[in-house]
């Protein structure tokens, strides 16, 4: 399997990439970023980087790096805790039109059939774009519209197959502050429900798991992610 990457150096994707790295059924890994992806104490030997100055814009050169691609793991986006620093239509264009700009460069590439493209979301996400969430209603009804452009693009092309990850917060060793976020807002949000938690080893897991095996739910909600993730972790 010809696994494709992107947003390479961010704190899933290494951990995906880590894992990728170790799995026998996949065979190759285009980890595509804006710098080259280090990882310690592990064979790179299947592991090609692929640099990118935009997400929105692919050359000839990244293009090539698609063809024959099983599968993609998209984990390019501006989470909801740092879209508060940044300007909305920016945020937009990195979670939306760069992730849509990536999916069909991909398949105009010419990749494997079937092409399972996963795209990270985030918890109750809403996708029924007519009832206004009260926290972060702008963001969520993005990220609910860019889930449905999604699947709207994938039911127009044969052999193309889409799952939207929707984990809670992501929790990390390599990052203390993320770590105590995440355990703050497991507790509770006085805006809204509690917002479950699941770490980057347990999410990574489940969701190679579904690339190489195949989509058996969508959309895969915080709780199915840690379930396949503990299922898959489990000793053997």
């Amino acid at each position: 399997m010809k696994l494709i990457v992107a947003g390479g150096t961010g704190l899933v994707a290494t951990e995906v990439i880590r894992q990728a790295l170790q799995m026998s059924e996949i065979t190759s890994v285009i980890a595509l970023a804006r710098k080259p992806v280090q990882l310690n104490n592990i064979d790179t030997s299947k592991l090609k980087t692929v640099i990118i100055d935009d997400y929105e814009k692919y050359p000839d050169q990244v293009k090539a790096e698609f063809a024959g691609a099983d599968a993609c793991i998209w984990t390019v986006a501006v989470t909801p805790m740092r879209s508060r620093g940044v300007d909305f239509a920016e945020v937009k264009r990195i979670c939306q039109t760069c992730a849509l700009a990536g999916f069909k460069t991909m398949v105009e590439a010419g990749p494997s059939k079937p092409f399972r493209f996963l795209y990270i979301s985030a918890e109750g996400t809403p996708r029924d774009l007519t009832k206004k969430p009260l926290f972060m209603g702008e963001y969520q009804l993005m990220r609910g519209e860019t889930e449905n452009m999604m699947l709207a693009f994938s039911a127009d092309h044969d052999g193309v197959e889409v799952c939207v990850a929707q984990p809670g917060m992501v929790t990390s060793s390599v990052t203390f502050w993320r770590t105590a976020q995440a355990i703050l807002f497991g507790f509770t949000n006085i805006f809204t429900r509690a917002i479950p938690n699941i770490s980057r080893t347990e999410l990574a897991t489940a969701m190679l798991g579904q690339v190489i095996r195949g989509f058996k739910k969508e959309p895969l909600t915080n709780a199915d992610l840690l379930r396949l993730g503990r299922v898959g972790l489990a000793p053997r």
